[in-house]
């Protein structure tokens, strides 16, 4: 059995280059102690909490190396903004190389793993996150064993509250949205930098959420209601998704899926 952590991204600006294992995004994400967990199965497909479905990286990394299915479970709502189809591909790949006995490094089932990703259109950084855990700094982009990264320990419980699904193919295939993201991460990643601390975090995370035209109204009341409790909030990348700390009380005034987890330093368990 392998588990990957969720990542939830705080802040992204991407990077499209014609290689995929270069393309990848700068930003800041974290990894939770909720996740995936995934099983060699010889059923043939993928499978979600029991369920067969069609999980693009997943299914490439079966394909590439040459394990007929995998078992995934998680408690995390998918296509929400916490890295579920990068955790599903990087645990496939991870069980698949122990179960057929492969001769690949952790940082090339990665790399794969990236990879796929990137081809699916599904993420461009949650494999990196994954890869090294704790909250990362994403400084270079690309695959994991080539992108250049700062970890900080944040030992801390988060708040989440899910209204529903933001499909990252959606902005990352639109031309105007891309560079306005990319514009404004860049811009907030530099900020966080100056001072790596979780409140830090939350202010340039919300700054970049505002400023990338990714907020909604739904979202900023939110935050805006969490705020004046006296927490810290801001909106996952890319789901329609809030995360907070002290914002446990205020959440539970809006409809929509709700739990906390904490951040996790270490982003893989086999």
């Amino acid at each position: 059995m392998t588990f990957v952590s969720g990542s939830v991204t705080a802040i992204f600006s991407p990077f499209i280059h014609e290689k995929p294992e270069k393309s990848g995004s700068y930003g800041v994400g974290f990894t939770i102690d909720r996740g995936v967990e995934a099983e060699f199965t010889e059923k043939e497909g993928v499978f979600f909490n029991d369920k067969k479905v069609s999980i693009g990286p997943a299914e490439m990394i079966l394909k590439e190396l040459g394990g007929n299915g995998i078992r995934l479970s998680a408690e995390l709502p998918i296509s929400c903004g916490f890295g579920l189809s990068g955790a599903s591909a990087l645990a496939c790949g991870i069980e698949v190389s122990i179960k057929r006995n492969l001769p690949l490094s952790l940082s090339e089932i990665a790399d794969l793993a990236h990879r796929a990703e990137v081809l699916s259109k599904t993420g461009l950084g949650d494999v990196v996150t994954q890869f090294h855990g704790g909250v990362v700094a994403r400084l270079k982009p690309g695959s994991p064993s080539t992108s250049e990264v700062q970890r900080y320990i944040f030992r801390q419980e988060i708040d989440f509250l899910v209204f529903g699904k933001l499909p990252t193919e959606d902005i990352l295939e639109d031309d105007i949205k891309r560079e306005s993201v990319k514009r404004a991460g860049k811009k907030h990643l530099r900020e966080f930098l100056r001072k790596p601390d979780i409140e830090n975090l939350f202010r340039c995370s919300k700054q970049f959420a505002a400023d990338s035209g990714l907020m909604d109204h739904e979202i900023r009341d939110v935050i805006e209601a969490v705020e004046n409790g006296g927490g810290m909030a801001s909106m996952v990348m890319l789901g329609r998704a809030v995360f907070a700390v002290n914002g446990k009380e205020t959440l539970e005034e809006f409809k929509g899926q709700k739990f906390s987890a904490r951040i996790a330093p270490c982003g893989i368990k086999i």
